[in-house]
């Protein structure tokens, strides 16, 4: 691939382009001998007609690159994802048409795992309905109390680089740590201070449950991680005990979530993810005749789970502080600069 693409100028286009990227892309892409570069915010989906210009795409998580997509770029050579997570693009697709599609494997496994350890802690410690009680003007802790996270377990689901991050802050605040993992690592363990277990006894045992695996969808009979934590194993749960999901939402049913929470199963989340996190505000979306019946539960369990004063949501948002950025960034256009010979 490389020797076919040696001395030719690339055009390349980056698609979904948030505003704190846009700086840093220009200045990168300076470094590469290129014949065009286009920068939009519209997702991929949104600018077909524009992305049939261009050699190279680079998009994030919200663009969808299915074979339909596909079907309308019959000149794409790569697709450079700033991600991690690649279960937006249809890879079979690719690989079948020589389509190279690039991640970002490494970028942020301490950003993802301090922005999860702050949602365990602002659910612990109730810390936004506090703060909103103080902006309505009830300067009172009646209401407010919290659980400490000496003494708790913390149930670890993905012990990679996040989930081992993960277990360090844990220790750090004097929690024990139960990981699950399919592959358990001894030395590891004995190194961080945690112990192996399966997905049912971690549930049992755990007092807090983060969740560090990426979305892998079903094949097959392999049900992937696709609702790998669902209502019938989310039983299994402590009463009163919290769970935190920074990794992909399809890895929760968030019906689960609801029920877990209606039945004191959960006494509070966590969550930066959501199934349907794309439609969750567009209106168009649910009022769509064609609309499946669920993704109309998921659409209205995220937006009950959303009012909630024991849940606390983020949008998507724990990969992006200024240092993440600058090296999903770099990664990006050093994939492209290596592919481009």
């Amino acid at each position: 691939m490389k020797e076919e693409n040696s001395h030719q100028k690339l055009r390349i286009a980056f698609f979904g382009v948030k505003s704190w990227e846009k700086e840093i892309i220009e200045r990168e892409i300076g470094k590469l001998d290129l014949y065009g570069v286009g920068i939009y915010e519209e997702e991929l989906q949104n600018n077909i007609e524009l992305a049939k210009n261009y050699d190279v795409i680079s998009v994030f998580i919200y663009s969808k690159v299915d074979k339909k997509i596909l079907d309308q770029l019959p000149d794409l050579k790569l697709i450079a994802t700033r991600s991690t997570g690649v279960d937006h693009i249809d890879c079979k697709e690719c690989e079948a048409r020589k389509i190279k599609v690039l991640n970002v494997p490494v970028y942020g496994s301490n950003t993802v795992a301090e922005f999860a350890f702050a949602l365990l802690l602002a659910v612990a410690k109730k810390i936004v309905p506090a703060h909103q009680s103080v902006e309505e003007g009830e300067f009172s802790p009646e209401g407010l109390t919290g659980v400490d996270l000496e003494g708790k377990t913390l149930g670890v689901i993905g012990v990679g680089k996040i989930g081992q991050n993960m277990v360090r802050y844990a220790r750090g605040f004097g929690m024990k740590v139960l990981g699950v993992e399919r592959n358990s690592d001894p030395k590891l363990a004995k190194s961080l201070g945690f112990k192996y277990a399966s997905l049912e006894e971690c549930l049992k045992e755990s007092d807090f449950v983060s969740i560090h695996v990426p979305y892998i969808a079903p094949s097959g009979n392999s049900p992937g991680t696709y609702h790998l934590l669902n209502r019938e194993n989310m039983k299994l749960m402590k009463a009163g005990s919290y769970l935190i999901n920074t990794s992909r939402g399809p890895v929760v049913e968030v019906e689960a979530i609801v029920w877990a929470l209606n039945k004191g199963i959960l006494a509070g989340a966590g969550l930066d993810v959501t199934e349907e996190e794309t439609n969750v505000e567009n209106i168009s979306v649910v009022m769509n005749n064609g609309t499946k019946k669920d993704d109309m539960k998921e659409l209205l369990s995220f937006h009950l789970l959303r009012d909630r004063d024991d849940v606390v949501f983020t949008p998507h948002n724990a990969f992006n502080t200024k240092e993440a950025i600058e090296r999903i960034i770099k990664t990006t256009i050093e994939g492209i600069k290596e592919f481009c010979g």
